[in-house]
């Protein structure tokens, strides 16, 4: 028993600081005394604080190490970042679905090695894929989680994809948002998540992020506001929905590319990013082409960005590559049997599965007349051969867009009903401008594919006759159009307007080739003379129509208007040749003049007939109305250009006022 010197006070057990520290089964001490491995309360409290320590917004979106000073950290500092700290801790890791996600793309991955190499395995070594951003050259780490046989085990699967993932998220290669500025303006990488822009081009195949969402939401808006109602192809509402599916099942990412470059065509806040999107919607639907045997591609999705990406290559005047990406277009159309959704026919075999409903049905449509205005303008402009042949369609013309807008079944009328007597009053506004670009081939083809039977010498023979056929057309669609479809009452709509320009710029073509034919045949002068007083006054019409619509928004019109500008220009200046003191056709010119002048900033193809009537007023009394400078370097390309087309129209379509010099 110990001595009375050695035993504890009264107070001992009654004073809780002077007991000893209990040990935990660890063998370490309580909080409140020494660690048995001999470190000091300083170092336990600074692990703790460690431990507490959160990274700022900026490091932790850039996977840099912070040293969670405050107001702002070291890194901050000295990069004179906006310094903030989010104090809510997000759960680590990926999203759910992910693993399972990556495993399906590591097994395509899998199957993909095994086609290159063969047998699978790569003589020097394992093999190993990796993510090229081209436009940052940087790369994502080796994404191989092949065992020792080629395949993953179901236990080893799961190992494998949460190491993969997280490489993924603490690789410091990650792309930096800065980066990709001097490329893209304004763009940034989609920041919805910490993680959330690798998952995403790993899903679609990407080789470079996609523009930030509030930048993509921005651009869908414009492009539906301005683009879509002058090509309502697309339903709205279902590809806006689509956008929020699972990566394989979204909208094809050509054609979200080439929606985005239209959209930023039109207005200067996007202004300077439009010829890259351009560039990358190619080439993603490169990639589709190549990709296995090739039937990647054939989708309604990409037969939509196919005609996107002609209707912007003719704005443009990438003449040679919109003639081609018409073709690919129209023959993509017809390889998916979109000629024949609403006939029966021999059967073919189908390249893709029936429509689900009328709304899918009604895009398909849509889809393919689109191909079929784009086929007809396309070789209206080079005088080159159509595509698609009139004899071969069984697809009844889109319905009204109110209808395909809100789902509502609606019933619509065949190409062959609408040129009947009666048939432009069932016409939508989209429907009218398809059957006058029918009437565009048709003349083309009244003027190109000569007969025995044409005598053109005979008002009787074939040729005068389908003349005398084809006005009739024009004037009963121009009689029997519902008043919705006329102006003024229909201005708000693109279509509309383009429809009635488009009805006198038909008449326009048809009887200048008629004024050609009956003063080279020598026909009575009363043919010729009625033929010309119809084309004055259709351009006349059509002047006035652009008054009308002055005060308006171009960028929203087709592309395809500064043809109908232009017809009529050309019109009025072969007039004032033998009638140079009609001041009120004198005026009109130059109305039609200034507006091409402003067309031409949104509608660059308004250049090339700027240039085409600079050279028709060259050397005469009238060189002083336009102070266009087609001959000036400056313009020396669009010259260029212009001279490749060479614009048939003018050689066969607008002869009847004296040829082209």
């Amino acid at each position: 028993m110990p001595s009375g010197s050695e035993s504890p006070g009264d107070d001992y057990f009654n004073d809780l600081s002077q007991q000893p520290p209990e040990k935990t089964q660890s063998g370490r001490k309580n909080s409140g005394g020494l660690l048995n491995d001999g470190e000091g309360e300083n170092t336990n409290n600074a692990n703790a604080n460690k431990q507490k320590r959160i990274a700022c917004v900026v490091c932790r979106k850039r996977k840099l190490r912070c040293d969670g000073e405050k107001p702002s950290c070291g890194t901050c500092k000295r990069l004179a970042h906006d310094c903030a700290y989010d104090e809510v801790r997000r759960k680590s890791g990926p999203k759910r679905g992910y693993v399972k996600a990556l495993e399906a793309r590591l097994a395509q991955v899998e199957t993909l090695l095994k086609d290159q190499n063969g047998d699978g395995t790569n003589k020097d070594g394992p093999t190993a894929n990796s993510l090229d951003f081209n436009s940052s050259s940087i790369h994502q780490p080796s994404l191989n989680m092949a065992t020792e046989n080629g395949s993953l085990s179901a236990g080893q699967g799961n190992n494998h994809a949460m190491e993969a993932i997280s490489r993924l998220a603490s690789t410091s290669s990650m792309p930096n948002p800065d980066a990709f500025a001097g490329t893209l303006g304004d763009m940034s990488i989609d920041q919805q998540g910490e993680d959330s822009f690798p998952w995403e081009m790993i899903g679609l195949g990407l080789e470079e992020p996609l523009p930030s969402q509030d930048i993509m939401n921005e651009l869908h808006q414009i492009f539906f506001d301005k683009v879509h109602p002058a090509m309502p192809l697309i339903h709205r509402p279902r590809y806006l929905a689509a956008l929020n599916l699972s990566p394989q099942m979204r909208p094809p990412i050509s054609l979200r590319y080439m929606i985005w470059c239209l959209a930023a065509s039109t207005t200067d806040k996007y202004d300077g990013m439009h010829s890259v999107f351009y560039e990358r919607a190619r080439k993603y639907l490169q990639n589709d082409e190549m990709r296995g045997h090739g039937e990647g591609i054939i989708s309604v999705g990409s037969c939509q960005a196919c005609v996107l990406v002609a209707a912007y290559e003719f704005k443009n005047m990438y003449f040679p590559r919109a003639w081609l990406s018409t073709g690919r277009a129209t023959r993509l159309a017809q390889m998916m049997g979109l000629h024949r959704l609403d006939g029966e026919g021999l059967d073919v075999k189908q390249c893709i599965p029936p429509p689900r409903d009328w709304t899918e049905r009604e895009e398909r449509r849509r889809t393919y007349w689109a191909c079929f205005a784009s086929d007809r303008y396309a070789s209206i402009g080079t005088g080159w051969p159509m595509t698609i042949d009139e004899r071969d369609i069984m697809t009844n013309l889109p319905s009204t867009e109110e209808a395909f807008e809100k789902s509502k079944p609606q019933r619509s009328i065949s190409l062959e009903q609408a040129l009947t007597p009666n048939g432009a009053s069932s016409l939508s506004p989209f429907s009218g401008v398809i059957v006058l670009s029918c009437l565009f081939g048709r003349n083309l083809l009244h003027l190109h594919r000569p007969t025995p039977d044409d005598n053109e010498d005979d008002l009787n023979g074939e040729f005068w006759k389908r003349h005398r056929s084809m006005e009739q057309i024009l004037l009963n669609t121009s009689l029997a159009m519902p008043d919705h479809l006329r102006l003024p009452a229909g201005i708000g709509d693109p279509n509309i307007i383009f429809l009635n320009m488009n009805i006198h710029t038909s008449a326009i073509c048809l009887h200048q080739a008629a004024i050609f034919k009956a003063d080279r045949n020598k026909l009575p002068t009363n043919v010729s003379a009625e033929s010309k007083v119809r084309c004055i006054t259709a351009a006349a019409e059509i002047a006035s129509i652009m008054r009308m619509i002055s005060h308006m928004d171009l960028s929203a019109m087709s592309p395809f208007m500064s043809f109908c500008l232009y017809v009529a220009a050309r019109v009025f200046v072969q007039y004032l040749k033998s009638r140079p003191k009609d001041q009120q056709v004198r005026s009109s010119l130059q109305f039609l003049l200034t507006a091409m002048q402003a067309l031409r900033r949104r509608n660059p193809l308004t250049d090339s007939f700027l240039i085409q009537l600079d050279v028709d007023l060259e050397g005469t009394e009238l060189e002083s109305f336009t102070s266009y400078a087609g001959r000036t370097n400056q313009y020396s390309a669009v010259v260029s250009v212009s001279s490749f087309v060479s614009h048939p129209m003018l050689d066969h379509l607008l002869t009847g006022f004296g040829r082209n010099k």
